[in-house]
């Protein structure tokens, strides 16, 4: 299988190279197309009007990888022009949990989202508070929950968002389905830094975690959850009996 990989931490990542090292080893080409640089907190910034000029890099695994100065989603769109026979695409693995509310701001998780956009199959997938060796554990989660997710191919526009424990492989108590937790649903905070500037705080969680299959539960508990995620944001129309403007 050809699989593509894209973040938001950079080519340079050490989560990106732990799991192209772990799809080589297991057989799979890999090609890559990453941001130049780390841009957590991207989200959905996509590149329209600049020049994209990729740059080729070594990444170890991959038989093809270029860097570029891009968001993730520009990356991942990039990346199905540069190499249009993939067959699946992976963001990450992230430095750090992209659960609940956090999907919003991921550059991980729209890398995922718009590589589905663009007609991909594909997979976000992050590892919470990383350790030592906590990204090769992580790269084999990732691969037995590939096999899961290829037989189970979403319709386009939709992804997989994969979250992973900090554990040791053995230590991890299998992969649950999951819902998004309502983290983020907070009001803003801020610190006044003795300089003047504001910088930001997560404020206090409105939202009570009480459903146990929400991401944040089971990651509590030592389980990877596998989410899906969709670009459709919208709820239910208005009512157009009530809408009388």
């Amino acid at each position: 299988m050809h699989l593509m990989l894209v973040n938001d931490d950079g080519y340079a990542a050490p989560g990106l190279r732990a799991l192209a090292t772990a799809l080589a080893a297991a057989g799979h080409r890999v090609s890559v197309c990453a941001p130049e640089r780390e841009q957590s907190g991207a989200s959905h910034a996509m590149t329209f009007r600049l020049s994209l000029r990729p740059r080729p890099v070594e990444v170890a695994g991959a038989e093809a990888a270029v860097a570029v100065d891009a968001s993730p989603a520009t990356c991942a769109r990039l990346g199905l022009f540069l190499f249009p026979e993939v067959d699946f695409v992976l963001s990450g693995i992230n430095d750090g949990a992209n659960m609940g509310g956090a999907c919003v701001y991921s550059g991980t998780v729209s890398a995922a989202v718009e590589a589905a956009m663009s007609g991909a199959q594909s997979m976000a997938v992050s590892l919470r508070a990383p350790n030592g060796g906590a990204f090769e554990a992580a790269a084999r989660v990732a691969l037995r929950v590939l096999d899961y997710a290829r037989s189970h191919p979403l319709p386009r526009g939709c992804c997989y968002n994969l979250n992973i424990p900090a554990l040791p492989y053995e230590a991890i108590r299998g992969v649950r389905a999951a819902q998004v937790a309502p983290t983020y649903l907070d009001a803003p905070a801020y610190r006044l830094a003795p300089d003047g500037a504001y910088l930001y705080e997560h404020g206090e969680e409105s939202a009570p975690l009480d459903d146990p299959r929400c991401d944040a539960l089971l990651i509590r508990a030592g389980y990877a959850a596998l989410s899906k995620l969709t670009w459709n944001l919208q709820m239910n129309a208005p009512d157009p009996d009530d809408l009388t403007l």
